[in-house]
């Protein structure tokens, strides 16, 4: 029988009752868990990353993820100031992938520089102008994908365990990413510098 969910968020646990029921996979705790902080968190991580969306998808990703590795996780402090603290860590680590990728692409016009032998400098930027704007305009989870394989060098199992993901997916989304950047570089008649540039084979 099911408990109702006001009744279910009106129950108390005292701080060592509820992480025991946790860690022991008590699913009852667990949707106690969700009703209670759920919003709470949501709220506090929309102050960093100023995005109910994003927000909403950190807390339910550090919930699930809580929730899988249970068996694992040590609390020693307060479940809440656990979860407080849990997904502000989860936030900080994409802001620096974030930030890692964005830095990424901002020196992605030097790096090609380095592989082109053009006279024409005007050229040159119009080509690198093009060619970024076409990374930076990719799918997000396609982009990142893209930019770690290509620019921070990381295998696709590398991707796919930090991830969280198959190895298939990181290999037909790096595929799809040359696929759309192949067509708009072809469209922009730059085709030769993006098959210059990213010449190589995949990084299983």
């Amino acid at each position: 029988m099911q408990r109702n969910p006001v009744i279910l968020k009106n129950l108390s646990y005292t701080n060592e009752a509820l992480i025991d029921a946790f860690k022991n996979g008590d699913k009852e705790v667990y949707k106690y868990i969700y009703l209670t902080y759920y919003q709470d968190l949501c709220v506090y991580i929309k102050g960093y990353t100023n995005d109910k969306q994003a927000a909403e998808d950190i807390v339910q990703n550090v919930l699930l993820k809580l929730w899988e590795n249970r068996d694992e996780i040590q609390i020693h402090s307060s479940f809440k100031g656990f979860l407080y603290k849990s997904v502000y860590y989860s936030f900080m680590d994409l802001y620096r992938k974030k930030k890692r990728i964005n830095e990424k692409l901002e020196s992605l016009r030097y790096n090609i520089l380095n592989e082109l032998i053009e006279d024409d400098n005007e050229l040159k930027e119009k080509r690198l102008l093009a060619l970024r704007k076409a990374i930076e305009e990719l799918p997000t989870k396609c982009k990142e994908i893209f930019v770690l394989s290509k620019f921070e060098g990381l295998k696709y199992k590398e991707i796919a365990d930090a991830l969280g993901i198959s190895i298939n997916t990181v290999e037909n989304q790096v595929g799809k990413a040359f696929k759309i950047l192949r067509k708009k570089m072809f469209e922009n008649k730059y085709l030769n510098l993006f098959i210059n540039f990213f010449a190589g084979g995949k990084r299983v």
